[in-house]
């Protein structure tokens, strides 16, 4: 007689965790409001840190997620990571944010790359990306989408079967301080 093997795997549940706040009740209007009311969390940091806003549909935030603490001048950023807490917070939009402990607020092509990945990605959830900030010392900031350093919204799907490209995307997804 054959004894069966039994095969075990290990049950998950992903679950939230509030942290106490780190901004305030009031909506973000634009990326002045949206400076003012993340405040000077990110600003000092030694290394680059990017950070998640979720939103609600009345521009109020949900909640602030650090995704990334990186290095002097990079920082890693995977839209896995990022849409993970803004399916779990039901956001309705979301904003980004790093700082450049340089000072030189000038995002790198790795900065807009990253942008255009986290817009596309989105886009397929229904979740607006409204703008990603670049954060320097004494509340300077870098909107790109003030700058137009990106398209909204992302509109360059493939229509026939024979277009899809399933490979894994190229590790460009690293968020870079021009300054080194």
């Amino acid at each position: 007689m054959r004894t069966m093997m039994r095969y075990e795997m290990d049950q998950i549940s992903i679950r939230m965790v509030k942290e106490p706040p780190l901004i305030s009740d009031k909506p973000i209007t634009g990326p002045e409001s949206a400076v003012n009311i993340l405040g000077e969390y990110p600003q000092d940091f030694d290394r680059e840190q990017m950070v998640l806003v979720n939103l609600r549909s009345d521009g109020k935030q949900i909640n602030m997620n650090i995704m990334s603490i990186g290095t002097v001048n990079a920082s890693i950023a995977v839209p896995r990571e990022a849409l993970k807490a803004s399916i779990l917070s039901n956001a309705c939009s979301v904003m980004f944010f790093h700082n450049h402990p340089s000072g030189n607020l000038a995002p790198s092509p790795d900065d807009i790359r990253t942008t255009d990945r986290m817009i596309k990605a989105y886009d397929m959830l229904g979740i607006s990306v409204l703008d990603h900030i670049i954060l320097g010392p004494d509340s300077r900031f870098y909107s790109l989408r003030a700058h137009r350093s990106f398209d909204l919204p992302c509109t360059d799907y493939c229509a026939v079967v024979e277009d899809l490209d399933f490979r894994p995307l190229k590790p460009q997804n690293r968020i870079r301080d021009n300054a080194k």
